[in-house]
């Protein structure tokens, strides 16, 4: 006995494999390892700095203290130290774990207000091969472009000395929304400053696979990823985003969308 699929019902399921980018209205992006990289990693940056202070270790003795100190906080004050303690006494407090056991009275200098400050100049970052094609592709498609990051305010300073500000409509760090990626909360609120109330809409772009694709999907959001696993701060989950999902640069993505191959 043949089983018969309607013309209609084919359509439709084939329709809905290859809906394309101009169904979406908004997309946002990811900011640190998607849309900016750094120059060199913060903790060679932090261990040229520690040098003038007495600091005589390794930058991989950087990297390892500094990565445990920053998960510590992040552990015991999430985003930040949002509602708890200042964004800013917080990454002095990691700075401070990082280093108070190489460098003599480290709470005395005023090592971790510079390091702070000097985060957000352009001798640590750049924007990403790829990023300005993409963004000039979807602007002239006519789509609301925003950013969604896991960051505290510096990130609106950092975008500017980039000379990355002027085609988004909104950035959103974490730390002024008063939640953080993979939270949905944070992706009503880039809905809500659009004025969009349909998810299906939305389309988020990233590198992380918890934060930024299985955070996007669960707000009812497209998803796709562009991975960055040079990133130590990249977190590998056992739920894989679907391949047509992937994509291995922001190059190819957006011929891709030029050439309309998004699968949602």
């Amino acid at each position: 006995m043949y089983s018969f699929i309607h013309t209609n019902d084919l359509v439709n399921k084939i329709h809905f494999k290859i809906m394309t980018i101009k169904k979406i209205s908004l997309v946002t992006f990811d900011a640190i390892n998607t849309l900016l990289k750094f120059r060199i990693p913060p903790w060679h940056f932090y261990t040229l700095a520690a040098k003038g202070y007495g600091f005589t270790g390794t930058e991989n003795d950087v990297r390892l203290k500094f990565m445990d100190s920053y998960n510590f906080m992040w552990t015991k004050f999430p985003n930040f130290g949002k509602s708890m303690i200042p964004w800013k006494k917080w990454w002095e407090k990691v700075l401070e774990n990082t280093f108070a056991d190489t460098i003599p009275k480290f709470k005395d200098t005023d090592m971790s207000k510079i390091l702070i400050e000097e985060f957000k100049s352009r001798k640590l970052w750049c924007v990403a091969e790829g990023s300005r094609p993409l963004l000039n592709i979807l602007e002239k498609k006519g789509m609301t472009l925003g950013i969604i990051s896991n960051f505290d305010p510096r990130l609106h300073d950092i975008l500017r000395n980039v000379d990355l500000t002027k085609q988004f409509k909104f950035i959103i760090t974490s730390y002024e929304a008063g939640f953080s990626k993979p939270d949905p909360k944070i992706f009503m609120l880039a809905m809500k400053n659009c004025g969009l109330t349909n998810p299906a809409e939305c389309l988020h772009i990233g590198d992380d696979v918890n934060k930024d694709y299985d955070g996007a999907m669960k707000a009812g959001w497209h998803a796709l990823i562009v991975p960055s696993p040079h990133n130590p701060l990249f977190i590998q989950t056992d739920k894989s985003p679907a391949s047509e999902h992937v994509f291995q640069s922001l190059q190819t993505l957006a011929i891709a969308i030029q050439e309309g191959q998004l699968k949602f």
